[in-house]
């Protein structure tokens, strides 16, 4: 039996957070066109002919991906974790009758007791960590020796198309600040996991107009805004002037918008 240990509050951001994927449960999956892209990907790197127990799903969110690790391990008991309630109980109606175990934590400081999963599965989740030191740290604690942990993630470079527009408008950060590839590389070497894989692939999506992508990324969840964003009031005026200047950066497919994105694949020694 995983045995669970006492988590503490999430920090203010991380709450809020929380509370805005918790809004999105019943939109995620019909917009999360990027999700579903890496998802299928990631699940090409998961060990094969490996007799798994206990597997962990990070950020499990609606728990579609979830749901596809089961038969891929058909004896493993799958446990869903994520930070937003409401994603945790819109799983759990989707998925009544499945065996699956669902928990709500924060990556960076694990409800679960040490050495207690074969395999830990995240799919664009640990980009809201503190930062990908602290998620490695906690993984590879509640990993078995021999374990995997097979993830995507986000590097700097992303969503950088809503960067470049809004600075033709105000002097604030709009998006999370991500790390380079090369800092994440470097933790991870400096984070004793054994690399079977950790390379960067750059997605683009695009869209007709700046409305359709503020949809769908209210729809997503991830309408969030940093501290220093909300320091300025949302005018009318200031997003007609954000849509003009992201308006200058269409292409003949749509608007872009750029995802760095980071597949891993580490395994903790024996």
């Amino acid at each position: 039996m995983i045995q669970y240990r006492e988590n503490g509050l999430y920090p203010h951001d991380r709450q809020r957070i929380a509370e805005h994927f918790s809004r999105a449960a019943k939109t995620y999956d019909s917009a999360a066109t990027l999700q579903r892209v890496v998802a299928q990907r990631v699940m090409l790197n998961l060990p094969s002919d490996i007799e798994m127990t206990r597997i962990l799903d990070l950020g499990s969110g609606t728990g579609s991906q979830t749901a596809e690790l089961k038969p891929r391990y058909p004896g493993a008991q799958v446990v869903g974790m994520d930070m937003a309630m409401g994603m945790l109980q819109y799983a759990e109606r989707q998925l009544p009758y499945n065996p699956f175990s669902w928990c709500s934590g924060d990556i960076d400081a694990l409800p679960f007791a040490n050495s207690c999963f074969d395999l830990v599965f995240s799919s664009l989740a640990i980009q809201w960590c503190e930062s990908l030191s602290s998620a490695l740290r906690e993984v590879k604690r509640v990993l078995v020796p021999g374990g995997h942990f097979v993830f995507s993630t986000l590097v700097a470079g992303s969503l950088m198309e809503i960067s470049q527009a809004w600075r033709q408008v105000d002097c604030y950060n709009h998006v999370n600040q991500y790390d380079t590839f090369e800092t994440q590389l470097q933790q991870v070497a400096a984070s004793g996991f054994e690399s079977d894989l950790f390379k960067q692939q750059t997605k683009v999506l695009y869209y007709p107009d700046v409305s359709f992508l503020l949809k769908e990324l209210r729809a997503l969840g991830v309408n969030t805004v940093t501290k220093s964003a909300s320091l300025g009031l949302m005018t009318r005026s200031r997003l007609l002037a954000f849509r003009d200047a992201y308006e200058n950066l269409r292409s003949p497919n749509g608007l872009p918008l750029t995802y760095q994105v980071v597949y891993g694949a580490l395994r903790k020694s024996n």
